[in-house]
């Protein structure tokens, strides 16, 4: 299992990355479509937003005694969900989606005790994991961002080329 000091680091360092390729893009490139395969930039942005939004959600249901997600949903009918509503933000919205979402996912991870980060959520799985699961990639927990990291950095590097 992950510690609650070892998942803050992933999702800051995984921040920090992101956060260093989309501020080389301005407005226009964030929005053109189709660049990180059928997604714009802004909506790549959009997307670990709604991600981490998720997992205060279930955070929260956690904390309740309810199980993380309040429906049966896959991955792909929350993403496609998703994908529709933030259509119409602009880039500049979705920039400041993406860094409030992260702010209070950090908070609010910072607010757990090891008690609580170990304590059964869903079933039997503590909530450290269930929120790994949520935020994590496979075989990667709290490694979302990483899995966007390629198709983001070829983007950014075609457009505005390399920082090196």
């Amino acid at each position: 299992m992950v510690s609650r000091h070892e998942a803050v680091a992933i999702l800051e360092d995984g921040q920090n990355r992101l956060d260093e390729l989309f501020e080389r893009l301005d407005n226009g490139h964030l929005g053109k479509p189709a660049t990180i395969g059928s997604w714009a930039a802004k909506d790549l942005m959009g997307h670990i937003a709604f991600w981490e939004e998720l997992a205060l959600q279930a955070l929260d249901r956690c904390r309740g005694g309810l199980p993380p997600f309040p429906d049966d949903l896959t991955t792909e009918q929350r993403n496609d969900r998703n994908q529709q509503e933030q259509a119409r933000l602009s880039p500049s919205q979705l920039r400041s989606r993406f860094g409030s979402s992260h702010a209070a996912l950090i908070s609010a991870i910072g607010t757990l005790t090891d008690a609580e980060w170990h304590a059964p959520a869903d079933g039997d799985t503590p909530l450290g994991d269930v929120l790994g699961g949520v935020l994590g990639a496979e075989n990667h927990p709290f490694g979302h961002a990483f899995h966007h990291l390629d198709e983001l950095d070829a983007y950014v590097n075609s457009v505005v080329g390399s920082s090196a």
